[in-house]
């Protein structure tokens, strides 16, 4: 899927600045299997990506909780 993209985009990945990043479920094995095929060996997890979150879980108003507080204050 990934070589399909690159192909089509004319974008190329770069392993050295890609990481993964698996569910708690996901087990040992198939996340060596999974990184091994695609090559990225970093697995890690941001807080943020591109200023969002990266970990929502089930407590939306938590997460998002600066962001409603961050447009209340331009509000006032």
């Amino acid at each position: 899927v990934l070589d399909t993209y690159c192909n089509a985009s004319g974008q190329r990945i770069n392993n050295e600045k890609s990481s993964i990043f698996f569910s708690k479920g996901c087990p040992a094995q198939l996340r060596e299997t999974v990184k091994n095929n695609l090559q990225v060996d970093n697995e890690s997890l941001s807080e943020r990506y591109l200023g969002m979150p990266t970990d929502v879980g089930h407590s939306k108003n938590g997460t998002f909780k600066y962001l409603w507080d961050r447009v209340w204050e331009k509000i006032k």
